[in-house]
């Protein structure tokens, strides 16, 4: 499950695992560039109650600050307690941190951000729906051309990839996000999930 990082107490995540939950990816890092600073006590919180994977996401934020320096901020206030740090490629709404009309601009930046993050060590990967792929970073392969796993949306209500259609070089997805604004003990997340 994925949710913003709003704090939440361990009961509240006992809660949530008692009801199914076994991982969470909480953000880490805020559109408008910079560190989410709820994330470490959430991970905290979520670890206490515990839910075995927790994941962080990190929302870029283009032209602003460096892709090097806004991974180096994100794992500063992270490493150590998570798994992954998935890279969220939608619009970013936030003045000044949006992304070119050009996919090769956009595709460079994704690039410097898989770059940064090799160097502190991260485990990687990648969210985004097919449309905001093709919207943002139109044919950019350097997801799957650096092994970088695929976690995709498509609110259809399924638990199962027979829907995924390929895009971005990757033929298969690790995760899938398959419904928005599902609320259970107390928390507003999305539904995720993986084979």
């Amino acid at each position: 499950v994925s949710t913003q990082s709003t704090w939440n107490s361990a009961a509240t995540f006992s809660c949530c695992r008692n009801n199914g939950w076994d991982f969470v990816i909480v953000r880490s890092y805020c559109s408008f560039g910079g560190r989410d600073n709820n994330a470490p006590a959430t991970l905290a919180q979520a670890e206490a109650a515990g839910i075995p994977y927790r994941d962080v996401y990190h929302f870029p934020c283009m032209n602003k600050i460096s892709a090097a320096q806004q991974v180096a901020d994100d794992y500063d206030g992270v490493a150590g307690k998570f798994g992954m740090m998935w890279f969220d490629i939608e619009t970013n709404p936030s003045p000044g941190c949006g992304y070119t009309g050009s996919a090769a601009e956009n595709c460079n930046f994704l690039g410097d951000l898989i770059s940064a993050g090799h160097s502190h060590g991260i485990h990687m990967g990648i969210y985004a729906s097919e449309y905001m792929w093709s919207s943002i970073m139109g044919g950019c392969t350097v997801g799957a051309a650096n092994g970088i796993s695929l976690w995709y949306a498509h609110y259809d209500g399924a638990r199962t990839f027979s829907d995924f259609r390929g895009f971005g070089g990757w033929s298969k997805p690790a995760m899938k996000q398959y419904n928005d604004g599902v609320g259970i003990c107390g928390i507003n997340a999305d539904a995720d999930w993986y084979a």
